[in-house]
């Protein structure tokens, strides 16, 4: 059923998500934040995660601050555990445009032991909030249990990945 779902979701995703003029640089925060871990940049995911952040919040052990996070995600962060690559499908900003929220599609992938990978897909959402220093940084990050991808999912997850935030 999850994976149905996944799919689904994959396929309904527009090309460029429509996103508001204010949740616009909130966008481009969650795609920077992909891309730190892309490039195996731990200094710059860090920079990404506020201080005070939850990640995994609706797990069994929710992660609390941004060094136990960065502890935790270092071997994603590293490349060494796997690729790990994300994107927004769904972004909304508050009026006051200091907050944010923002979903969509994760893709890991993993060495399976055999000379092959494993790919597994899921959904993240995740919570940001504008700092003082102007800084928008994410605060509250979980997602689904990932599920074994087909090609065809993967090949959506690529397609469907905007490069710019189209404004509506």
């Amino acid at each position: 059923m999850v994976s149905i779902l996944l799919m689904m979701a994959l396929q309904a995703t527009p090309a460029v998500p429509a996103v508001s003029a204010i949740a616009c640089p909130a966008w481009e925060r969650e795609m920077s934040f992909a891309d730190s871990v892309r490039r195996h940049d731990a200094a710059a995911f860090a920079e990404h995660v506020d201080p005070d952040a939850v990640f995994s919040v609706t797990g069994k052990s929710p992660l609390h601050g941004r060094a136990s996070i960065g502890e935790r995600w270092a071997g994603l962060v590293s490349g060494k555990a796997g690729r790990l690559d994300w994107y927004p499908d769904h972004v909304i900003a508050a009026n006051s445009g200091d907050i944010a929220w923002s979903s969509g599609p994760a893709l890991f992938e993993t060495a399976d032991g055999k000379g092959g990978k494993t790919i597994m897909l899921s959904r993240f959402s995740s919570v940001w909030r504008k700092n003082a220093d102007g800084e928008w940084r994410v605060v509250f990050d979980s997602g689904s249990d990932p599920v074994k991808a087909s090609a065809e999912q993967v090949q959506a997850f690529q397609a469907h990945r905007a490069r710019s935030c189209d404004m509506d």
